[in-house]
């Protein structure tokens, strides 16, 4: 044993990297979560996520050997999380080979590694290979392994890969470690060990370390082609491997959780390893406060959709945990505190980053307890209703129309749900379902509450359960499956592998980039694409994709536009539209042949549009001092989530969770508008990725970096990022900066718009015309014009007020004192005993709130009875009805009047029984509505005395 084996995290995380850093092995950082060009996945799931293009070849890795600590996050098992091994975020230990060392390598150093290092019971060590795996299994013999303990599985246990529809994948070799009595191992030719004692068998046993021999790649047909290298892939996983080490029950035992479950514990006043329930809550709580501070560490904010509705789904089960500690109130946020204190020193954007995973968990578990509040309200509405209406089904059989709610109360929605499922189910004539309804819930209105609400179905079980129903989980399943099939349909997280095949087949290198140095480059037609085939040849007027040997044309990434301009040669041209770089580093130049005809491997004259690169350039180092200043201004948590950086303008998002206030974006254009006047030099500076982010420099999630990286700094440490765009030799050539606007685009997210250069200026230009214009009209000088406008302002408030004064009180004196002889449309009936006075009157009012005010005072001067009025407002009728309370109680409803009169009108609306508003399509039919008021009422009251 080289040392005393790890005991803590941070000692098992070192000792494995070094041991590697020993095989020359080169140590890399963990990649962010969010996978960097990866849109087949939804979060980073494995060690190996992050060096997919190694592995396919599409790009060189920056060393042959690499070993990591990755943060992975596995979705599938959010549900699990509170048992003894399920964690949605762990850290997987790797080791990595791309080309280099192969099986023979990669076994006999994870056999030293667990040891001689970690000083494992080699008694205690399975291995499994694959079925027909013969060179694996010789390899474990050949290193001292007894035949009896290692085993052969098929593809479910033993075969890794592709993770997608096609790509890498080859056989594994699995160790595993028995936690069992050695005295209850069986004998060699004990039967037991025949398909009943083993690895994959017994649960003592614990898949520890995965080696994977990378060896082909599959294609859609599921073809297997040997790669051109052999590659070697693992994973351990730390916090499993931890719990072994110290003979721990389980990974909340280690040190990784400990701290966590603390504060959980003092939070909740819950003691840990008391009660198998309360423990389950603890753990649930501690793992999901810790998934959820990285998810949002890297960018992730909580949403609907793909990692947001990851992240949502997180947040939410752990509060719902929280509860059943007797914790209401947020919880998760509170403890993210801790995971910051405990885990920083590790992964600092949990450190530098924490003021914004706070502040979005707080917002998101505020939100959601007043969720729970509205969605508690809308399944008490469905229960309630079928409780005080076991006859629902009988009354439609009559004919009876079944009274439902106007209000948008939470139980007037879930009363309406209940009425519109057992109008459906009577529809059907689904009997059985019919009777069902009396006492179950629906999948459909469970779905709803979860869809709709994010009202959770195991709160939906429990409620219902304790209202002697139950839920039809079958059919919220059905639903839930749908919504996931209307997703997968929709596009979701799909690579586009047909689109880069093709490229691919052309077996080009990487295409030199001298765009940072020149313009113009003197090159050659390296390939041509023409509809998705490559051809040797391309004509007048072809749309054509052309690969060159080099090219100063800088490709589509990070934010900023492809280059445009023209590639020309002896008898033709072509005018490049876009660059992209479709697959790894080949860059696609997308235009028209405008003249002549060329041929693969002619020579070629390659031109960038200098004016247009120009304003590109001003705009990304733009970008860059507005992040800084952002960061200064508004906090260090800000974060660039996204740039577009185009000839016309610069677009950052950034994560922020409040709108920033006017002082605060003048604080940041003046600071950026400092930096260009003080004409700082842009640094350009090529370094290790390592080296980089120690020194301070930022990263992004949504970018992936080699090991050799660009990095630009400005006023360094005020702007240092790693960058491969295009940039201004010094902030003076940016001209004047201008904020345009600053918007939110979803929770937690900020979208700033600026230009720059002559953009600017213009803008500046047009703005000061403007408000000469304005000066001028009002004829006072450019300063006084805001004053003169104020001035104006208030007198216009003013005559408004008279006005609506004015027409207050001439609909007042159309209407008259509210005598029953004012209108030939007035009328009076009797319902319930009920004497009810109906006024209805066709008035001249301007707006819908002017008519409201006369319906309110019409109410008054009559007292007791109902006020219809109506209007052509804009050339839309409208008319609003009101009642009294002794008429609502006579059976009047007026949302439901107001309904019927708009649907004689082409339109509608509707309210409450005391007050309501609706419209219509054509106003020559407003009068003949009106007229219609009598039979709409003694019918409505009709149907209520009928039920």
């Amino acid at each position: 044993m080289t040392s005393s084996p790890p005991k803590t995290a941070d000692e098992l995380r070192e000792s494995f990297l070094s041991f590697f850093e020993g095989h020359d092995h080169l140590r890399m950082p963990s990649a962010s979560l969010i996978p960097a060009a990866d849109p087949t996945l939804l979060l980073i799931n494995s060690g190996m996520a992050q060096f997919k293009p190694y592995f396919s070849g599409e790009k060189e890795p920056p060393h042959p050997r690499v070993a990591t600590s990755q943060k992975c996050f596995r979705t599938t098992d959010i549900e699990e999380v509170g048992d003894d091994t399920h964690l949605t975020m762990f850290e997987m230990l790797g080791n990595f080979s791309f080309g280099d060392y192969f099986k023979k390598e990669a076994c006999a150093w994870a056999l030293e590694l667990l040891t001689k290092q970690f000083g494992l019971d080699p008694e205690r060590l399975y291995y499994t290979v694959y079925t027909t795996d013969d060179e694996a299994e010789q390899i474990w013999l050949d290193l001292g392994i007894p035949a009896d303990r290692i085993y052969r599985f098929g593809d479910e246990d033993n075969w890794w890969g592709p993770a997608g529809d096609e790509g890498v994948c080859g056989p594994s070799s699995e160790i595993n470690y028995y936690r069992g009595s050695l005295d209850d191992v069986p004998a060699v030719d004990d039967p037991a060990r025949d398909g009943e004692w083993g690895p994959n068998y017994h649960d003592d046993f614990i898949e520890l370390y995965n080696l994977v021999f990378t060896t082909y790649y599959r294609d859609l047909d599921g073809n297997d082609t040997l790669l051109p290298a052999k590659n070697i892939d693992t994973g351990l996983g730390l916090e499993r491997t931890l719990a072994i080490l110290n003979q721990q029950a389980n990974v909340y035992e280690t040190d990784v959780f400990r701290p966590i479950i603390a504060h959980v514990e003092h939070i909740s006043g819950k003691a840990w390893g008391q009660d198998v329930a309360i423990d389950r809550a603890i753990r649930v709580v501690a793992e999901h406060a810790r998934s959820a501070s990285f998810l949002i560490g890297d960018g992730v904010i909580p949403g609907n959709s793909g990692r947001g509705y990851v992240l949502r789904r997180l947040i939410r089960r752990g509060m719902l945990f929280g509860r059943e500690l007797g914790v209401d109130t947020p919880m998760l946020s509170i403890v993210s505190k801790t995971v910051s204190d405990h885990m920083g020193h590790v992964y600092p954007e949990l450190v530098g980053n924490y003021d914004f995973i706070k502040d979005v968990l707080e917002k998101e578990e505020s939100n959601f307890s007043r969720t729970l509040e509205f969605g508690a309200q809308v399944l008490s509405g469905m229960i309630d209703y079928r409780t005080a209406n076991p006859d629902a089904f009988e009354q439609i059989k009559d004919g009876k129309k079944l009274k439902s709610p106007a209000g948008d109360d939470a139980r007037s929605v879930g009363t309406r749900q209940a009425i519109s499922e057992i109008e459906r189910l009577a529809e059907l004539g689904d009997t059985d379902a019919i009777d069902d309804w009396r006492s179950n819930i629906s999948g459909a209105e469970a779905f709803v509450l979860y869809d709709t609400y994010g009202y959770p179905i195991e709160v939906t079980d429990e409620v219902v359960g304790d209202a002697k129903m139950s839920v039809d989980r079958d059919g919220f399943d059905s639903e839930m499956e749908a919504q996931r099939e209307r997703g997968r349909a929709a596009g979701g997280f799909g690579g586009k592998i047909e689109a880069t095949r093709v490229y691919e087949k052309l077996g080009l290198e990487n295409t030199p980039f001298v765009g940072y140095e020149t313009l113009v480059s003197n090159t050659s037609i390296a390939a041509i694409v023409k509809d998705g085939t490559p051809v040797d040849s391309a004509n007048e007027g072809d749309e054509v994709e052309i690969i060159l040997a080099e090219t100063p044309f800088y490709a589509a990434r990070g934010g900023q536009v492809g280059d445009t301009g023209v590639i020309s040669g002896e008898g033709f041209e072509i005018s490049i539209t876009d660059t992209l770089a479709p697959y790894g580093h080949v860059n696609v130049h997308y235009g028209t042949v405008t003249s002549g005809s060329l041929v693969k491997g002619t020579s070629a004259t390659a031109t960038v549009d200098g004016e247009r690169r120009e304003r590109i350039r001003r705009n990304h180092t733009a970008t860059h001092l507005v992040h800084a200043a952002l960061r200064e201004i508004v906090g260090s948590h800000v974060r660039q989530a996204g740039s577009v950086v185009d000839p016309d303008r610069l677009r950052f998002d950034y994560t922020n969770m409040q709108a920033l206030s006017q002082e605060q974006i003048r604080a940041v254009q003046d600071r950026v508008n400092e930096k260009i006047r003080l004409n700082r030099d842009v640094e350009v500076h090529w370094t290790t990725y390592g080296k980089a982010v120690d020194e301070g420099a930022l990263a992004f999630f949504g970018d992936t970096y080699g090991n050799e990286v660009r990095t630009i700094k400005i006023d360094a440490p005020w702007s240092y990022e790693l960058c491969g765009g295009t940039h201004m030799d010094h902030t003076g050539g940016i001209g004047t900066f201008v904020i345009i606007s600053e918007t939110g685009i979803g929770s937690g997210m900020r979208r700033m718009e600026a230009i720059t250069g002559l953009a600017s200026e213009q803008a500046i230009f047009e703005r000061f015309g403007a408000l000469d214009e304005i000066a001028s009209k009002f004829r006072v000088t450019s300063s006084e014009a805001s004053a003169r406008v104020d001035t104006l302002n208030n007198d216009l408030s003013k005559a408004r007020k008279q006005v609506a004064q004015l027409e207050e009180q001439l609909l007042q004196t159309s209407i008259g004192g509210g005598s029953a002889n004012n209108s030939a449309n007035n009328f009076e009936l009797e319902a319930n005993g009920t004497k009810i006075h109906v006024e209805v009157s066709e008035v001249p009012a301007s707006n819908v709130g002017a008519l409201r005010k006369t319906g309110d005072h019409l109410k008054k001067q009559i007292g007791k009875g109902v006020v219809v009025l109506g209007s052509v407002i804009e050339g839309r009728p409208m008319v609003v009805v009101m009642a009294t309370d002794d008429m609502v109680k006579a059976g009047i409803h007026s949302g439901n009047i107001a309904r019927e009169i708009a649907s004689k009108m082409g339109g509608g609306g509707g309210g409450s029984p005391a007050v309501a508003q609706a419209g219509g399509k054509n106003a020559d039919q407003l009068a003949e509505a009106l007229a219609s008021t009598e039979d709409i009422i003694r019918a409505s009251l009709s149907n209520v005395s009928g039920s």
